[in-house]
């Protein structure tokens, strides 16, 4: 039978409890045993000088006989319900209660004197001679003549300062033996009546202990399973009910997390394999001739942008792989993150002119530089205006905007393109994802900008949010921490005056004013 905690807890209980019972017991008795010890020394004390003041005075001064004095101490002997002896001057025993005679050893019978021979050599051989002349006293079984262990007590006897010998007070320690059995018969069953009562009271609680125990112990079997849809069936508000609930949250992320490597498996799988399927059909085509020799410069273009493709793919996979494994290390620095905006958007002017797009920039703050990973944060934008650019239609504007608040800046990228359903924007961060089922209107994404777009922001400690209407565009905004107070000195940045970002822009519009189709405004 397979042993739980609560069973060695409940045995530890018991063996502890009666350890504890034990002590208490040889203390209380042996507390309660010297207790009465010392008050019975104290009463023979009491009554041996009683005796000496009172009998064997009177015996002194011939008020009484000696007859007289072995009834008298004869008597005390009956009531004290102790052992009273005398001896002589020479210590010899000549008076013992409780013997045939009642009197002294010459009126005993030979029995009588074998017996006070006896006890006066034990005498002799427990007290030295100089001790008769003192007071003693002493626990013994006073060389086997009692049967158990006695008490004796011994006061000398003067009469003008002349010893006359020693009155002797014997008590049996029986107390001792009565104060145990007693104490023990008092205590003993009460205490096997309560360990009965805590041992019900224990079997009673380990129900309400071990039943959500065995719960969260067969709910943990199916999670082992890879069943996460079960749930815990501990409601308790204490320790129990919390871990339960701990429980159910981390089923619930694993649940998440399986899910997750699946839609993962399956998106990696579409990506990889739709170019692979392109550059294994074109290149076959070519081979067995499907593809005459003169098309040949034409498709092998295609098979060259399904490979950067794929380059772009792995490329980011490993960048989001370093963000999951190790921290993403950040080369913060100050800049003005105008000079980052500016030739970032540059660069698609071309695909914005294909498309007949309007891009441009507005400054709303003159104060614009950031402590940031500048080159993080230009792939941030870029990821940003690509996005964009994906799903914005021909003659609608994009608008990357700065502006300063709460010592923040915030740059904002706003399209007005087809926009993001609301059960689908808080998954635009997730790796893969596409908004478009089919996958057919973004031919070239990855599904991982806007993902690796997050883990930058979030490694700055920021936040980026998204703003979208179905139909009308779609606007994110990060945060970046205003500039900071560097201990070293800063590599000076060029920042372009008022005239020259105006001139420069004056050259990009005159640019492409033939088709009015790109432009880049500060404001």
């Amino acid at each position: 039978m397979k042993k739980t905690a609560f069973d060695k807890i409940v045995v530890g209980f018991v063996v502890l409890v009666v350890i504890i019972f034990a002590l208490l017991m040889v203390y209380s008795i042996s507390t309660a045993q010297n207790s009465v010890l010392s008050e019975r020394k104290s009463t023979m004390k009491n009554e041996i000088t009683m005796l000496a003041d009172g009998a064997m005075t009177d015996y002194s001064n011939g008020t009484i006989d000696s007859k007289e004095l072995y009834k008298e101490l004869q008597h005390a002997a009956d009531t004290l319900d102790m052992g009273i002896w005398l001896t002589d001057e020479r210590s010899n025993i000549i008076f013992r209660s409780g013997s045939s005679s009642g009197s002294s050893e010459s009126g005993g019978s030979s029995k009588d004197s074998d017996s006070h021979s006896s006890t006066n050599d034990n005498l002799k051989n427990y007290v030295e001679p100089d001790e008769l002349f003192a007071s003693f006293c002493f626990e013994d079984t006073f060389g086997g003549y009692f049967s158990e262990d006695t008490l004796v007590i011994g006061q000398p006897l003067y009469s003008w300062n002349n010893y006359m010998g020693t009155i002797i007070l014997t008590s049996p320690m029986t107390f001792k033996q009565d104060i145990k059995s007693r104490m023990l018969s008092t205590t003993f069953v009460p205490f096997l009546i309560l360990m009965l009562i805590a041992m019900i009271a224990l079997m009673l609680m380990s129900n309400s202990l071990l039943k959500p125990i065995r719960e969260i112990i067969k709910t943990s079997k199916s999670y082992a399973q890879g069943n996460f849809n079960a749930r815990v069936n501990v409601t308790a508000k204490n320790e129990f009910g919390e871990l339960a609930r701990y429980m159910e949250e981390m089923a619930d992320e694993l649940s998440r997390s399986n899910e997750y490597r699946k839609s993962f498996i399956s998106n990696i799988s579409h990506d990889f394999r739709s170019p692979l399927t392109s550059i294994k059909g074109y290149i076959e085509a070519m081979l067995d001739g499907t593809i005459p020799l003169e098309k040949h410069e034409k498709y092998l273009g295609i098979v060259l942008n399904e490979a950067q493709r794929l380059t772009k793919l792995t490329q980011g996979l490993l960048e989001l792989n370093n963000f999951d494994s190790f921290d993403l290390q950040l080369d913060k620095s100050n800049f003005d993150i105008r000079d980052i905006i500016t030739p970032t958007i540059n660069t698609f002017e071309k695909r914005c002119n294909d498309r007949g797009i309007f891009l441009d920039s507005v400054f709303l703050t003159d104060n614009t530089v950031v402590y940031a990973d500048r080159t993080k944060i230009q792939q941030v934008i870029y990821n940003l205006v690509d996005n964009a650019i994906k799903f914005t239609p021909e003659g609608r504007q994009i608008r990357v905007q700065v502006t300063e608040k709460d010592n923040k800046i915030y740059t904002s990228v706003k399209d007005e393109g087809v926009g993001i359903p609301k059960d689908a924007q808080k998954k635009v961060f997730e790796r893969f994802y596409k908004t478009d089922p089919s996958r057919g209107k973004d031919k070239t994404g990855t599904g991982l900008g806007l993902a690796i777009t997050k883990e930058i922001i979030k490694a700055h400690g920021e936040q980026i949010t998204l703003t979208s209407e179905e139909g009308e565009g779609s606007e994110f905004i990060f945060s970046l921490p205003k500039e900071k107070d560097m201990q070293v000195p800063i590599k000076p940045v060029h920042i372009e005056t008022h005239s020259e970002r105006h001139s420069e822009a004056n050259v990009s519009s005159s640019g492409v004013k033939s088709n009015g189709k790109f432009r880049i405004k500060d404001s």
